[in-house]
């Protein structure tokens, strides 16, 4: 290995090992924040929020059309007219925004139940979703300009979060619309901090251009057709067994779910420092299949190092953790800890692949496991139950895996980045 290419590669593990630190701060503090509101509000609102929550999560994957990964590649691809293209997402952002708060005031009755406090709850989070839309397109931007920009920003909200949850909680003040209320008032707070740092960047000195809609929508819809499927793979499970198994028996499943998903957001920051290295088309084809190589063989190497030692420890670590009566979730640890490991090196693949401007390659291959994942849940589950979710949430990510794998290998055969690919 080239000293050039060695010491690049130092430089982007230093890179990775920070962003991991920032994605377990960001994981950490909304877990946290979710201790603190529970023993506050109680098992039935806390229902009511984990059902605005719900909603949220769903309403930004679907609203946000994909921006949040469209402006990463376009604003590194072509840094020139990073800054048109900001002010395009920003724009889309604020249509589907406006759009969302409209529907929301309406629907939020019906989503609710009809109860006031929750039906306020779901029309401020509508609210908020059209900052966060518009947030989006300036966040996602620093990834591709200033990693450790991003990083502090993406940080920003969800420890400015905890914090304040915590002070409240500790003065007695934690109510349903107060929780809510610091949601989007730190989403304002981050979208501030994004828009001042996208501003030194000189990433604000644009209006949006109608020729860059077209892209920017076509890469984003790659990036929601992959987000689905991925889903399906990740939640069927969970969902088919909150069907036809105890309680008992779905809580041991969540809690190794849970355990076993402990290296992604650490495994995840390789992805996040490759997709927009890659986007750049800044490296030789020495230093980007090095660059490839790197992520995924230390995706794979990292997640297991992190989640054996959980597994092995499980028999001991479980009980004194989660109680006594989690003693069955230890042999489903066991069984998912392979799949936690091969989907933690799958998030990297996807981002390697719509660093190439291939999100349609990675939607492919989810939709494939998806399907397969639908095909073993209806084999395996009547006659195993939870054992045969298990089974199956090992097997596919690995289909995924290296269904993307495939691919990333097959556009080896390019010299130059292809330009971003449309729905086939």
């Amino acid at each position: 290995m080239s000293p050039i290419v060695d010491a690049g590669l130092r430089r982007f593990g230093r890179t990775v090992a920070r962003t991991s630190v920032c994605n377990a701060v960001t994981v950490g503090s909304a877990g946290l924040a979710g201790i603190f509101i529970a023993r506050a509000l109680g098992p039935s609102v806390r229902g009511e929020y984990a059902a605005i929550m719900a909603w949220f999560g769903v309403v930004l994957v679907v609203g946000q059309l994909g921006q949040t990964a469209a402006t990463t590649f376009f604003v590194a691809r072509e840094r020139n007219r990073a800054a048109e293209y900001v002010a395009t997402s920003r724009n889309l952002m604020v249509g589907t925004g406006i759009l969302t708060l409209g529907v929301g005031m309406v629907a939020a009755p019906l989503l609710s139940s009809g109860s006031g406090a929750a039906t306020a709850g779901y029309r401020l989070m509508f609210a908020t979703c059209l900052v966060s839309f518009v947030g989006a397109s300036y966040v996602f931007s620093l990834q591709a300009t200033n990693l450790a920009w991003w990083n502090v920003v993406r940080m920003s909200q969800p420890v400015a979060y905890v914090i304040t949850i915590a002070a409240l909680y500790l003065a007695g003040q934690l109510e349903l619309m107060i929780v809510l209320a610091v949601l989007s008032g730190t989403t304002v707070a981050q979208t501030v901090l994004a828009y001042w740092l996208c501003t030194r960047e000189g990433l604000t000195r644009a209006r949006g251009e109608r020729t860059l809609t077209r892209p920017l929508l076509r890469y984003g819809m790659g990036h929601v057709a992959s987000t689905a499927p991925t889903l399906v793979t990740t939640r069927l499970g969970m969902l088919v067994l909150s069907l036809v198994v105890p309680s008992a028996a779905l809580g041991h499943y969540a809690v190794a779910v849970s355990v076993t998903a402990l290296a992604i957001p650490v495994v995840s920051a390789v992805g996040n420092v490759s997709f927009p290295r890659i986007a750049s088309r800044t490296l030789s084809q020495a230093r980007l299949d090095t660059l490839q190589r790197w992520a995924v063989l230390s995706s794979l190497v990292v997640s297991t190092i992190l989640i054996l030692p959980v597994v092995a420890a499980a028999p001991w670590l479980v009980p004194r953790v989660f109680g006594e009566g989690f003693d069955d979730a230890v042999p489903l640890i066991m069984l998912l800890a392979p799949g936690g490991i091969l989907l933690a090196c799958g998030r990297v693949c996807a981002d390697l692949l719509k660093g190439h401007g291939r999100p349609y390659a990675v939607a492919g291959a989810q939709t494939i496991a998806a399907a397969v994942t639908v095909v073993m849940l209806a084999a395996l589950i009547p006659p195993f139950g939870v054992t045969g979710a298990a089974i199956t949430a090992s097997v596919t990510p690995g289909i995924a895996l290296v269904l993307m794998l495939r691919s990333l290998r097959r556009g080896r055969i390019d010299t130059m980045h292809p330009a971003t690919e449309g729905p086939r």
